[in-house]
């Protein structure tokens, strides 16, 4: 048993993890989507928000844990400091973005297929786009008001509307009958 244990292995050595989840960080920073397996998008979720929640303090303490959280080594090939590019996307971009917000700055979706080598269960994480961002694009900037359309709310709109047809009374063909047999 795992007692006091937390956390998730991953399949992988403690270096590894490491290094995994702060590429896996720093990604999800600078592209604020990454298409990544369930486990590891759980894993990270910890790591995301954290990065964030020092980011709004705003201090040179925080900016410290931030570096120490991913790292200061990885550079770009153009010589930029990506840890750098990445901490300063977080005061300017998300640190704003969350100022209100008390936690949950990320959101995971789960796609309905699955990777095609080993069937791994994929998804999506995301950072939480902000109101403005919502509004511009014209969706709901809330899950409660945005309901999802099903198949038979898309058939029952898809079907056309069948004109009633014409009452046919049956008095008038019989009248018109009756005239003719009495003219001859």
């Amino acid at each position: 048993m795992r007692h006091l244990n937390a956390g998730r292995k991953l399949g992988v050595t403690p270096d590894h993890r490491r290094a995994l989840l702060r590429s896996l960080t720093l990604a999800l920073i600078e592209k604020e989507q990454i298409q990544l397996t369930a486990g590891r998008a759980k894993a990270l979720r910890w790591h995301a928000e954290h990065v964030v929640t020092l980011a709004k303090r705003g201090d040179l303490h925080s900016r410290r844990q931030i570096v120490k959280l991913l790292g200061a080594s990885e550079t770009n090939a153009s010589g930029e400091n990506r840890v750098r590019n990445a901490i300063e996307r977080l005061y300017s971009d998300y640190a704003p973005r969350f100022k209100t917000r008390p936690g949950g700055y990320t959101q995971i979706f789960k796609l309905v297929k699955r990777r095609v080598g080993d069937n791994a269960e994929m998804c999506i994480m995301r950072y939480i786009p902000s109101e403005d961002d919502a509004k511009a694009k014209g969706g709901k900037a809330t899950k409660k008001k945005a309901a999802p359309a099903t198949k038979e709310a898309k058939e029952v709109k898809a079907a056309p509307k069948k004109a009633a047809a014409p009452k046919v009374e049956d008095k008038a063909p019989t009248e018109k009958k009756a005239k003719k047999t009495k003219d001859k």
